[in-house]
């Protein structure tokens, strides 16, 4: 925090509680307390408000412009899974330890699977190659997304960019079932169900605990999965912490199928005669 004594009176730091712990709006100084605190109650759920049948796990999508907070970037690190996305970062000398810590936490971080949600099932990333064309019995590993991203374009000098300015966390849980109604009648299926989203002003910084700041915690249901929809976006569209490119440029592409190799084994599986069998 800053050490020059300039700090506004404890009088403006407010919570409009709910009557739960770590719930409700939080308004003035030191707001990324209410963040912390309702992501660790989340993840102890002393109350069984949020539990989950058949959970692998919490889990947490969020996206802000910019995060050095040590106790905010430690909640995270405390989810099984988590990805949270900023703003492409800036490569100026002023600032740089912090970054450099940013992107130790985005290397030693749980990460993301990615092959929760159908819009990131058939990704790679397209700094392997080109994309592989994949066929009847191709293999590939699950794509997991770091925990800590970059999206959009990095600022040089003083040339004004499009930033990623949302504030919004969202915590969920992942799940497994094995049953979809097919034909086999047993499959494995994972996904994610939104429990609580948190939205305010507030940046993921340890400066930002100075200002006078918004946050709240919510759990409309259109809500959320309106809020889900949006950060899987993000997600699917960001890069790696600190990327060569400073334009827009996602890392995740999608793979290509072989789509004749694919209906050949659809047709042996089915014993369906093709127009050359006698």
């Amino acid at each position: 925090m800053s050490d020059d004594g300039l700090k506004f009176p404890d009088a403006f730091h407010h919570q409009a509680g709910t009557g739960q712990r770590s719930s409700g709006a939080y308004f003035g100084t030191d707001v990324l307390t209410g963040l912390v605190a309702g992501m660790d109650e989340f993840l102890t759920d002393p109350d069984g408000r949020w539990k989950q049948y058949r959970s692998l796990g919490a889990a947490v999508l969020g996206c802000v412009p910019w995060l050095d907070d040590p106790a905010l970037l430690g909640a995270i690190g405390r989810f099984p899974s988590a990805c949270v996305v900023v703003t492409k970062q800036e490569l100026k000398k002023r600032g740089r330890q912090k970054f450099e810590q940013l992107k130790q936490y985005a290397q030693q971080g749980n990460g993301f699977p990615a092959e929760v949600f159908a819009e990131m099932t058939d990704l790679v990333s397209r700094y392997d190659g080109p994309p592989p064309a994949v066929g009847p019995y191709s293999y590939r590993a699950g794509l997991r997304v770091p925990s800590i991203r970059s999206f959009g374009f990095r600022k040089i000098g003083s040339r004004p960019v499009p930033l990623i300015h949302a504030k919004m966390f969202l915590l969920g849980h992942l799940w497994w079932h094995d049953e979809d109604g097919s034909p086999a009648g047993v499959v494995d299926v994972t996904g994610f169900t939104p429990k609580r989203l948190w939205v305010g002003s507030t940046n993921g910084t340890e400066s930002s605990r100075l200002g006078l700041e918004f946050g709240v915690w919510l759990d409309d249901p259109d809500l959320l999965a309106d809020a889900e929809q949006f950060l899987v976006k993000v997600m699917r569209s960001s890069e790696s912490i600190d990327p060569d490119d400073d334009l827009f440029e996602p890392e995740y592409v999608s793979v290509e199928y072989d789509d004749e190799a694919l209906y050949e084994a659809m047709r042996d599986s089915y014993d369906v005669p093709s127009e050359n069998d006698e």
